[in-house]
């Protein structure tokens, strides 16, 4: 494709929703993974007195258990719309079906 074609090339705005739960996802495993590197870094390679390490693994779990809830969370979101989606397609297959004169959908 060359320059002059581009101007004629229309870019998808919008991203479906799917997309962005998918990105949402990745995001959190993400920063997850930052979360339990910073706390084990901090928790066995800092030289600080115990009580400073025990705060800071106290925090550090407090934000993998936040993070993991979260991701439970987005992963049953993901979840429910991919069932959804499906069950829509399967809808507009019986409704196309009957205004093509198919018959009875059976249930």
């Amino acid at each position: 494709m060359n320059l002059k074609n581009l101007k004629n090339v229309r870019f998808k705005r919008e991203l479906s929703e799917k997309t962005r739960i998918d990105a949402q996802i990745g995001f959190l495993i993400g920063i997850l993974g930052g979360a339990v590197a910073g706390g084990i870094m901090i928790l066995f390679f800092t030289p600080w007195e115990w009580y400073f390490k025990l705060f800071s693994a106290i925090g550090s779990l407090g934000i993998i258990g936040s993070l993991v809830l979260s991701l439970t969370s987005m992963f049953r979101m993901r979840k429910s719309y991919v069932e959804t989606q499906k069950e829509m397609e399967k809808i507009n297959e019986d409704s196309q079906m009957i205004l093509k004169g198919g018959g009875d959908v059976k249930e």
